[in-house]
């Protein structure tokens, strides 16, 4: 019986966890996921612009871009991150994100993930560690995803 319970755990594990990506994989996703992100900022500012919204104030234009920005930076993570366990950048090096306790993923927390990349040390936190910033304040992790696992 107790047999039975370590296979599982252990299927379990290699299910959900591949080795941890590096730093250049890490890197390679931060960018693919930035360009990504400034592509989709660009085309719904340059519609939202063309067709709906017009503001006369400077100020209330700078606060607008601002907010869209966030927004769709928190909609691009949460999102993808979630429902896919990927970003673009994920799917390009063939990582995932996965919880660090072995449980399913939450909504909570991605969202605390993708929250956590609005401290400015987050970005600079992998000089100091393998692991970022975000990825320890959500426990989760980025792996290597295993090529014959669906998820």
């Amino acid at each position: 019986m107790n047999k039975q319970i370590n296979i599982s755990k252990n299927e379990n594990e290699n299910d959900f966890s591949g080795s941890p990506a590096n730093s250049i994989i890490r890197l390679v996703n931060f960018i693919v996921d930035s360009l990504v992100w400034l592509i989709l900022y660009f085309s719904v500012a340059y519609i939202l612009d063309l067709y709906f919204v017009r503001f006369n104030s400077y100020l209330i234009n700078y606060i607008y871009s601002i907010s869209l920005g966030l927004m769709l930076f928190l909609v691009y993570y949460s999102v993808l991150e979630f429902f896919l366990h990927r970003t673009l950048g994920k799917f390009l090096t063939r990582t995932k994100v996965v919880s660090n306790l072995g449980e399913e993923i939450t909504f909570s927390m991605i969202f605390k993930r993708s929250i956590a990349r609005f401290i400015p040390i987050d970005v600079f936190y992998y000089l100091f560690s393998k692991k970022g910033l975000h990825d320890r304040l959500s426990n989760t992790l980025v792996v290597k995803a295993n090529t014959h696992n669906k998820q």
